[in-house]
């Protein structure tokens, strides 16, 4: 089993993306060429500590889970 410890790089560089713009799996996934349940572990813990959000967007015909930075007040 993965430690958080062990995804503190790979969820900085999530967070990285994401300040470019919303971003879904599988662009997150292109971006940081990590093994994909690792990266769904990392957006699971960003999302847990309130660091992202989600949203469903429109892609055509379907709605695409897409991860955006949560905004700071």
């Amino acid at each position: 089993m993965t430690t958080e410890r062990s995804t503190e790089p790979l969820e900085q560089a999530i967070l990285t993306a994401l300040q470019q713009g919303d971003k879904n799996r599988g662009q997150l996934f292109d971006l940081t060429g990590t093994s994909y349940p690792l990266l769904v572990q990392a957006l699971q813990h960003l999302k847990h500590q309130n660091r992202i959000e989600t949203d469903f967007v429109p892609d055509g015909a379907v709605f695409v889970l897409t991860y955006r930075l949560r905004p700071t007040h």
